[in-house]
Formats: structure tokens, C-alpha cells, sequence
């Protein structure tokens, strides 16, 4: 094939391309006119912020950047030290917020996660395409508000944790040319003539378009209207905290004020209940670790990485035969949390992955280089902090770096034993003390009031 033949074969194949992703995004969708019994009694909008900074937002809002936001702390009630999900992560993070109940209760471990009790699919990844085994996988026990609301309308844009939830639009596509812009496929997406910047949106667009979305579904009046924006997240993903960051709070704010405005333009300002939140902080970091590399270098460890996102499927089906010959499965969940599930040495061909690993064999985990503490191999790196795993009786061990505490649960009280150093900075006089979660979290409260910004707070 000669190469102007070539060049008119890719020409045709990027215009189909365009043409199916018009299509693509102005495909009807049938719930616009579905109909639902009218909206009775109070109802309730929440505005997640994905991956907001405390120290910026808190920043902003003293210099008088976030008036929107400011006027709704004003007129309502502002908690500045929240406590959310541990650990705190897009997806998991929400369900205390749609429930009231601990995440650690949803039946989920995460956005990603290792579940031994299946024969396939145990890498749990509800990133892309995949997002809906999320709702499949949480528990039927606990009904959050959506499943509360019964036979009334209830609506989400960009959140997949939202069982029960009448209309949910997911914005994937806008979301990715968002966090990609200027980059590969997308920057070209955007020069077309006309229809580049619909076809290819950046951030501050595809917020734009997530109102427009949110305000459509706000003229059915939502008992429960659940509005995620994830810009801020994806955009401190690629390049941190810079000025263009805080540009994106500001718009967020505006859109808030936008989406207020017409609220009481459509008689609904005495019935309906603003909450906004995040489900969690951020911090800038200036180095990657190649984890699986730096385990296979120092300890010849065979551990396998699971996939960021899923792209093209929601198949979640890969068999656990195809784990046999790995030591390891690494999955992350944010820039600042991992988490790590070994094999158990006993396991054998037939039964593999079948046993969780207890503490003793991590602390003598069988290597190439003879046995391994695995914790404690962890903790020596000099970018990864704190590790956490269970010890004996249940017992919580910390390390952080060399320094080593666990926490020990007896008769509803839990108490913080430093073993060596004080991993957590906890005050040296509540060491040892068998205090009840609620005690904690006052004192812990108290003690970030009085320290310095901390980037893992949520709002």
C-alpha cells in the first residue's frame, strides 16, 4: 500500500472515529422523560469535591475567593475537622456519607481491592468501565438515601457509589480528555475546527458540563440529588497543586453558586438542604516508587501490580489460576495509599490464594534471599509511611520507618502502646491508656486544631 494511499486510510478512520464519538455523547438518554411521582417533603443536594486541600481551601476561603461556599457556611453549620473513612479514597470515602455507617461496614475494601472468596474476578477495580460492580459489590444490609427515597426521583452525576439511584450519568469520556489535555489523541481532539473543544473538553469544561447536567435534573426536583466533582483530584494527579489547581476550586465555587441560584429560581430554596463535602485531603509528591521492582531487587519477590483502570470493559473475570505463579498482588488506591496481599507459602497449585497470611508469616515470609520480614522490609523504604498490618490476637502493628507502636483492642476500648519511638506522635501521656473510639477521636480532634495544616484532613 503506498503511503498517500495510507495517509487517506488514517484520515478516513480519525473522521469515523469523530463521527462515532458525536454520536457517542449525544445519545438519548430515556430517564430525561421517564415519569416520577412528585417530589413530597424535604430534600437534600450534596457537592463532593474530590480530592480537595484543606490548607487551599481554607486559604481561599479566608482571603474571600469562595464566596458561594462562604455564604453557605454562613447560613449553615461548617465541621473543619470532619472524620471521614479510613483510609480515606475516592468511591470507598462516600459511603459514610450516603449511610452513616463506618465504610469499613459497606462490604467493600476499597476503590481497589484483593478479595480471596472468589474463584475469579478477586481484584476488585472499580476504575473506568468496571465502576459498576461497585453497586453490586456493597452490602444489601445497609440501605443508603437513595434506596430510602423510594418510588422519588433521585439523580448523581460522576458518582458510582449511589445504589438505588433513579438517573446516574457518568461523564467517563470528558473526565479523561480532562485529565489528558495536551497530551497525545486529545490535543489533537481539540484543534478540529468547530467541534474540537465538544468532542475533547479540559476541566474547567467538563465542571461546566457537569452543571448543565446537574441543573437539568434539578428541574425534577431530586429528593436526593448526589453532584461529585472530580476535577480537582485528577488535575493534582498529573501536576499538583499549582495556580491552575486553585483556579479550579474557584470554579467549583461558582458552580455551586450557579446551581443555588437556581434552586430559588424554581421555588425550591425552603424544602432543599445543601452538604458539601470531600472524601478526601491531598499532598504533593515529587517521586514515584516502582514498588513490584523495588520487592523483586531486594527481597525476589514476584509481585504483580493490578490495573489502574479498565478503559475498554467492565469485565471483572480474570480466573485466580492465573495468580499461581505470583507472591504478591499490589493495588493502589490514590497517590498516597496501597495495599499489599501476599500468598501463603502452604498454598498449593490446586488450592492457590486460597489462606489469608497471618502475622508470623509475614515477619518469616520464605524468599529467593532466605526469610523476610515484610513489614518491617517495607517500612525501610525511605518513601513509604506508615505500614500497617495485623499481629497477634488481632493486634494493629505500625511501623513507620524504624520506629514501631501497636494498638490493642480489649472489652470496646483500644489503647496505643509505642514499642519503639512514637510512630503516630501521639502525646507521650495517652500512651499505654485504654481509651473508647469516641475518647480518641475528641483528643485526636483537639490535637489537629492545635497543629499545623495537615493535607491528609478532610473537609
Amino acid at each position: 500500500m503506498s503511503r498517500s494511499l495510507k495517509h487517506k486510510w488514517y484520515k478516513l478512520l480519525g473522521l469515523l472515529f469523530i463521527i462515532m464519538m458525536i454520536i457517542y455523547l449525544n445519545r438519548p438518554d430515556p430517564e430525561w422523560t421517564k415519569i416520577y411521582p412528585k417530589t413530597e417533603g424535604n430534600t437534600c443536594t450534596i457537592f463532593l469535591i474530590d480530592g480537595l486541600s484543606s490548607a487551599i481551601f481554607t486559604s481561599e476561603l479566608t482571603q474571600g475567593n469562595l464566596p458561594n461556599l462562604k455564604r453557605l457556611i454562613d447560613e449553615g453549620m461548617y465541621t473543619e475537622n470532619g472524620i471521614s473513612s479510613f483510609p480515606t479514597m475516592t468511591g470507598y470515602g462516600f459511603y459514610p456519607f450516603i449511610t452513616g455507617v463506618d465504610a469499613s461496614e459497606s462490604g467493600i475494601l476499597g476503590l481497589r481491592w484483593f478479595d480471596r472468596n472468589r474463584s475469579k474476578g478477586n481484584l476488585r477495580n472499580y476504575v473506568g468501565k468496571t465502576h459498576v460492580h461497585m453497586n453490586k459489590d456493597v452490602t444489601d444490609s445497609i440501605k443508603n438515601i437513595f434506596e430510602l427515597s423510594g418510588t422519588a426521583y433521585t439523580a448523581s452525576v460522576n458518582t458510582y457509589m449511589n445504589k438505588g439511584v433513579k438517573h446516574a450519568i457518568i461523564t467517563g469520556w470528558e473526565h479523561t480528555t480532562a485529565k489528558y489535555e495536551g497530551k497525545s489523541l486529545f490535543k489533537w481532539l481539540r484543534m478540529i475546527p468547530l467541534i474540537g473543544k465538544k468532542i475533547a473538553k479540559n476541566h474547567f469544561e467538563h465542571e461546566s458540563n457537569v452543571m448543565e447536567i446537574a441543573i437539568k435534573q434539578l428541574q425534577k426536583n431530586p429528593k436526593v440529588h448526589w453532584i461529585t466533582f472530580p476535577s480537582p483530584d485528577a488535575y493534582h494527579h498529573v501536576f499538583g497543586t499549582d495556580e491552575k489547581y486553585i483556579k479550579l476550586i474557584h470554579h467549583i465555587d461558582s458552580l455551586i453558586g450557579h446551581y443555588t441560584t437556581e434552586v430559588k429560581k424554581l421555588g425550591q430554596e425552603n424544602t432543599r438542604m445543601f452538604a458539601i463535602v470531600s472524601d478526601h485531603g491531598i499532598s504533593d509528591v515529587s517521586e514515584n516508587v516502582d514498588f513490584c521492582h523495588w520487592m523483586f531487587k531486594q527481597a525476589g519477590l514476584n509481585i504483580e501490580r493490578g490495573k489502574s483502570v479498565h478503559m475498554f470493559s467492565s469485565n471483572l473475570e480474570e480466573p485466580l489460576s492465573s495468580l499461581v505463579q505470583k507472591d504478591g498482588y499490589f493495588v493502589i488506591n490514590g497517590n498516597l495509599c496501597a495495599y499489599l496481599y501476599m500468598k501463603n507459602p502452604k498454598d498449593t497449585l490446586n488450592k492457590p490464594w486460597k489462606y489469608k497470611v497471618n502475622y508470623q508469616a509475614l515477619e518469616q515470609y520464605p524468599s529467593a534471599k532466605g526469610n523476610i520480614n515484610i513489614p518491617e522490609l517495607i517500612a525501610s523504604h525511605p518513601l513509604i509511611e506508615p505500614v500497617i498490618y495485623k499481629g497477634k490476637y488481632d493486634e494493629i502493628i505500625i511501623f513507620n520507618g524504624k520506629e514501631k507502636a501497636v494498638l490493642k483492642s480489649f472489652d470496646h476500648k483500644i489503647s496505643y502502646e509505642p514499642i519503639r519511638g512514637n510512630p503516630l506522635k501521639y502525646p507521650v501521656q495517652l500512651t499505654k491508656k485504654s481509651l473508647s473510639e469516641d475518647e480518641w477521636l475528641l483528643i485526636l480532634q483537639i490535637q489537629i486544631t492545635h497543629m499545623p495544616s495537615q493535607e491528609s484532613r478532610n473537609l
